[in-house]
């Protein structure tokens, strides 16, 4: 509708310019919806921003704007009040024909394939959790953000893919094979101490069963030889030394077969990852490892050799302390960043920069970065390195997500990862369902914190705003069984005549409501901001119930039921389609 006011108002500009010899071309013009009825359904100051450039009073431009737009059958009449406000009353007529676009395109409404051209290519990577343990309540936020954008940037026309990218390359994933084979040696020995700073939880220990379960004894440490890690593993407080001594002393014993120990330990963790993705309703179709940037391409250079050498074919690195440092000052970061260790080890960030390089040159249009909002000072860093490679950094984006916090009897759940002590998704989901789950995560803008109330999220009312979504379409549902049960039958074609008879202060509202979804959706979509449709939902449901309450529905005036049905289906219909978005059904009885 907005638009539509727009277009109106693009001819009364002509009108001004016409009067005064002037034109203004990257005029921007603004239409605020109201909600009362009092100053019409829409309404624009457009004339107060002219008046300071013409130098004239408000009220003598909106005379001319307003006679210079054209009679629109969707316009009932326009006013302009002090100090020079237009606004604009919508005909009766037009307010219904919203409940016949819906009725129309049913599941389509709303998802207008606006994006639908060349240039719309995206490549969102959103969880990409280490694979050292299983996801925990603090993924399940990004995780829900991600799937959901996804869906939304689908719907409106862009081509997407959805990646993980899996980090099975480096010291974590070293002190993950060290973590399942100490345990799967103390099913042996359980005198055999736990080191510190290696993975705890309770998901190492079921590893390490699986593990002797899969391979017995293969894998144990001939007691003669025990004597190389006393020394190690007996020490109260490790240092990281100590620790990067037992994974070069744990490589040395186990040889080939500490590859063994992490092959299967990744698979069965990634396993158990994908599994809690699916069952939470997230879907990636490309699944990216780290490992791959490390096989040998032409010239027998990986990708991360190969990032190396185009950045010292620039002049991009220098060598200090007997590390490589990459000149991200150059472009803009805060401070110059190692690429390659004393040790000739490459870091984290040079696989970042072959693998953000990969994403690149695989075409796409948009590289959307989904990361914790302590990733922040990753940004500078990466964008630097791309820049520094001729990369079009325009095309890439991060949306940083804030963290969430667990509320339970009104007290925040205390967690700690590094002591194995978390939730996870899983044991989440199980709590308060992975509809909820996903609900509760969005329903705040990303950027904000969140305090997720797991107690409200199970609980069966209105203070429950998922609850009262999902019973507005049940309570619909639950109006054409009674239909039936009394005997009677919707009829779509007396509906369709009958439509004038929705003129009540509460109809008009929502069916302006109603024609405000595919705004919403576009706002979702261009901003990045999928709390749009809960924050809609929740008010179409108020809306709803308030009507509901107030008025009786299957009324004897069968010209005014049928045109009543018919609207509640058009609202049922927005609810499943922006349910159906955030990746939520929608419930024909509760």
């Amino acid at each position: 509708m907005k638009e539509k006011l727009i277009k109106a108002l693009t001819l009364g500009i002509s009108n001004v310019e016409k009067e005064f010899g002037i034109s203004f071309p990257n005029l921007k013009i603004e239409v605020k919806e109201n909600k009362g009825n009092k100053f019409g359904d829409y309404s624009t100051n457009l004339a107060m921003l002219l008046s300071k450039q013409l130098s004239k009073s408000p009220r003598e431009i909106a005379d001319i704007l307003v006679k210079g737009i054209s009679k629109n059958d969707f316009i009932k009449h326009v006013e302009i009040v002090e100090p020079g406000f237009i606004n604009f009353f919508l005909s009766q007529a037009f307010r219904n024909e919203i409940l016949v676009k819906i009725n129309k395109e049913k599941t389509k409404f709303g998802c207008n394939k606006v994006n639908k051209k060349k240039g719309h290519k995206v490549l969102i990577e959103y969880v990409s959790s280490n694979p050292t343990g299983p996801l925990h309540v603090g993924h399940g936020r990004g995780a829900a953000f991600g799937s959901v954008l996804s869906r939304i940037l689908k719907a409106t026309g862009y081509e997407v893919d959805e990646e993980y990218y899996v980090n099975d390359q480096g010291r974590q994933i070293d002190l993950l094979v060290i973590s399942v084979w100490i345990r799967y040696l103390q099913i042996f020995n359980d005198s055999i101490p736990f080191p510190s700073k290696c993975y705890k939880g309770d998901y190492v220990k079921h590893l390490a069963e699986e593990l002797k379960t899969a391979n017995k004894e293969d894998f144990l440490l001939l007691e003669n030889r025990r004597h190389i890690f006393d020394q190690v593993l007996s020490k109260k407080s490790m240092e990281e030394k100590d620790l990067d001594l037992l994974i070069d002393k744990s490589k040395e014993e186990l040889k080939e077969n500490f590859v063994k120990i992490k092959t299967f330990s990744l698979g069965s963790i990634l396993n158990n990852i994908k599994k809690d993705l699916k069952n939470f309703g997230v879907d990636h179709n490309l699944w990216f490892k780290e490992s791959s940037m490390f096989e040998s391409l032409k010239k027998n250079n990986s990708q991360v050799q190969e990032v190396t050498r185009l950045l010292e074919k620039n002049n991009f690195i220098y060598e200090k302390d007997g590390a490589l440092w990459f000149r991200s000052t150059d472009f803009g970061d805060e401070k110059d960043r190692v690429i390659k260790k004393e040790d000739g080890q490459s870091t984290y960030f040079t696989s970042d920069i072959a693998y953000h390089t990969n994403k690149f040159h695989r075409g796409y249009d948009k590289i959307l970065n989904i990361w914790g909002s302590d990733h922040h000072g990753y940004f500078p860093r990466v964008r630097a390195a791309m820049k520094a490679l001729g990369e079009d950094t325009d095309k890439f984006e991060v949306i940083f997500i804030q963290f969430a916090n667990l509320i339970r009897g009104g007290k925040k759940v205390s967690m700690s990862t590094r002591a194995g002590e978390f939730i996870s998704l899983e044991a989440l989901t199980e709590e308060v369902t992975p509809e909820a789950a996903r609900f509760f995560y969005i329903n705040r803008k990303s950027n904000q914190h969140l305090d997720f109330d797991l107690d409200l999220a199970k609980e069966e009312s209105k203070d429950n705003p998922l609850y009262y979504i999902q019973y507005a379409h049940a309570r619909i549902c639950s109006v054409f069984r009674k239909l039936q049960e009394n005997g009677r039958s919707y009829n779509e074609s007396l509906a369709l005549q009958s439509l004038e008879r929705l003129k009540g202060d509460e109809e008009n509202m929502i069916q302006k409501y109603l024609a405000g979804y595919p705004e919403v959706v576009s706002r979702a979509a261009a901003n990045y901001e999928p709390h749009l449709l809960c924050y809609y939902l929740r008010q179409l449901a108020g809306n709803f119930h308030s009507y509901y309450n107030d008025e009786k529905i299957l009324v004897q005036d069968e010209s005014e039921l049928q045109a009543k049905l018919f609207m509640l289906l058009a609202i049922k219909q927005v609810i499943f389609n922006g349910l159906d978005l955030l990746g939520i059904r929608s419930p024909e009885s509760m």
